[in-house]
């Protein structure tokens, strides 16, 4: 049984104390060892230096014995500690995760009930876009969908931030620009050098203008709010699984389907026969 309180205080007292006294049993052993030599030139001297020496190595072997014993007990005691911790943690886990489930039961509701009045503003938005693009008169520009000014990201021309002209060394024979520039030796006005023998590079230097700029980036669609997914709170499956949709028109229909699926209904029942060999055909008729 698990020891408690003071108990378990006094094992782990007992364990070090006991651990104490054998290293006071070893140098008491360490110094007789030492004195040896001295009490064997007189046998009464001798007679008390192998007592004490008998008794300091028959405790010495008692020690580690119980050493041995009480290390047992305190790994046997961690262990049963260690199960206790875990059925308390296992204990307060299971009321938490019941409170957490009916937490997710009232905050996914929530977030479906403002969801699924989203995915319905902006299906009606797009739709009234579309219908409206298609009638547009020459001087004005298309609707941009609300979905794409919240979530999209718009296309980008190239900007110029910066222009400078450079001298930059070029391959003499085919106008290459070189790609390290520092591998080439200057020899003075405007040419140069890569390496030396019949692998040699004659460069020149020639004008380039630099320019530094940000790259043009391409628009950026979202991916639309009614192809997204919400799952029910109250069971498998998803209250609106947008993946479903097509088109934005589908978005509607499958809201309309999901709330069908979620209405409470009976569960079916079913009829099963089975033979029972023990009993005879007659006897039943009987």
């Amino acid at each position: 049984m698990l020891p408690e309180g003071n108990e378990r205080m006094t094992n782990q007292t007992a364990l070090d104390k006991a651990r104490a006294a054998l290293e006071a049993v070893e140098a008491e052993l360490a110094a007789l060892q030492a004195t040896k030599s001295e009490a064997a030139r007189d046998r009464a001297s001798f007679d008390e230096w192998r007592a004490k020496s008998a008794a300091a190595t028959a405790e010495h072997e008692r020690l580690i014995a119980l050493i041995e014993t009480l290390k047992q007990e305190a790994a046997a005691d961690d262990a049963l500690e260690a199960e206790a911790a875990l059925r308390r943690r296992y204990a307060v886990k299971v009321t938490a995760n019941a409170k957490l489930a009916t937490r997710i039961k009232s905050d996914v509701a929530k977030a479906n009930a403002i969801m699924l009045g989203l995915v319905r503003d902006v299906w009606e938005s797009a739709a009234e876009d579309v219908e409206i693009n298609a009638a547009l008169p020459d001087d004005l520009e298309p609707l941009v969908p609300a979905d794409f000014i919240a979530r999209g990201r718009p296309g980008l021309e190239r900007q110029e931030l910066k222009r400078t002209r450079v001298w930059l060394w070029v391959n003499s024979r085919g106008g290459g620009l070189i790609g390290d520039q520092d591998v080439v030796t200057d020899h003075g006005d405007g040419r140069g050098r890569i390496g030396q023998g019949p692998y040699t590079v004659i460069c020149t230097h020639a004008l380039f203008d630099q320019a530094e700029y940000h790259p043009a980036e391409s628009a950026e669609r979202p991916e639309a709010l009614w192809q997204m997914r919400l799952p029910r709170p109250d069971g498998p499956g998803f209250a609106f699984d947008g993946t479903r949709c097509n088109y934005p028109s589908d978005a509607l229909a499958e809201i309309a389907l999901r709330a069908r699926a979620q209405e409470p209904r009976k569960r079916p029942t079913e009829v099963e026969l089975r033979p029972v060999p023990s009993v005879a055909v007659n006897e039943e008729a009987a």
